[in-house]
């Protein structure tokens, strides 16, 4: 099902929107380009900036409320500590990429992706791109998945991923969800009580998937990015519906008081330079309900 939807704009004026969460009763996303963690409340007023050193990727709260942000070029993951961020975990000496989205669990341990290789290498016209959407190529398959526990000590748990990008953990059904951005697919892993990934399945869209989001009924909300849409699946892959917004959608991510607000991240471009001068990516949102289909 396709739905044209509108959506109320909740806040506007950044470079790069990206990474959304909704936690402790706001809204929470990072702009890539301007080096900043921000949130606001759900009406898009009191808005609180954290400065980082270089770009952020995804952000994540350990179980006693402090805050996790990526560095993605650094290749380090920093803690908020009594408005300090030192380092929490630093993988350089591992990762020759990039870091990525991150996912923290109930306990505290946090999943952590790297690109594995340069994407603009692969879109560079717009044939590049609908290959990369139709999963019609064979990508690089060197993006890792890491797990840091509490200490910032890490390991390897996933392996020979096309581009890690969005996470997210089901504590109830016990899988965790990992979007191959140039695999045009999400792979479902089972997790183990240590923290390893098992029972690794392949979940194949039609679009190259960014970040995704689960929402209370255990659905999960997939950006396609050139699509303009936010895509809802099940566990097995199944597209449920469809929402559309009129800009490139990066991200999503569902919360509000009662969990049922959908969040984007949309921009009406990619390229750095032109973000930044244009300073119109925004975080857009919509209300959403139960789908007719019961989740298995």
């Amino acid at each position: 099902m396709t739905v044209s939807s509108s959506f109320e704009v909740v806040a506007d004026g950044y470079s790069f929107t990206e990474c959304p969460r909704y936690h402790d009763g706001r809204v929470w996303f990072v702009d890539m380009h301007l080096n900043r963690v921000i949130s606001v409340r759900p009406d898009g007023s009191d808005t609180r900036t954290i400065e980082v050193a270089s770009a952020p990727g995804g952000i994540g709260w350990l179980p006693d409320g402090r805050l996790l942000v990526v560095l993605m070029q650094d290749r380090k993951i920093l803690r908020l500590d009594d408005d300090e961020l030192v380092v929490h975990a630093d993988l350089s000496d591992s990762v020759a990429s990039t870091l990525n989205d991150l996912a923290v669990d109930t306990t505290g341990r946090c999943y952590v992706g790297e690109t594995g290789f340069d994407p603009h290498a692969y879109l560079s016209d717009p044939e590049d791109i609908d290959n990369v959407c139709r999963g019609r190529f064979t990508p690089p398959a060197t993006s890792r998945l890491f797990l840091v526990d509490m200490d910032g000590e890490y390991r390897e748990v996933a392996s020979g991923l096309a581009f890690s990008n969005g996470i997210v953990v089901d504590e109830t059904r016990k899988y965790l969800f990992v979007a191959e951005s140039f695999g045009a697919r999400l792979t479902r892993f089972r997790l183990a009580p240590d923290g390893s990934l098992t029972e690794r399945k392949e979940l194949f869209v039609d679009f190259a998937p960014d970040g995704i989001g689960m929402d209370i009924w255990g659905y999960i909300w997939v950006s396609d990015v050139f699509g303009h849409a936010a895509v809802r699946i099940d566990a097995e892959g199944r597209e449920i519906e469809r929402v559309r917004s009129s800009q490139l959608v990066l991200a999503c991510a569902t919360g509000g008081a009662r969990g049922d607000q959908l969040y984007l991240c949309a921009s009406p471009a990619l390229d750095s330079t032109e973000c930044l001068r244009l300073r119109e990516s925004r975080i857009e949102a919509m209300s959403i309900a139960s789908p007719t289909r019961v989740a298995k």
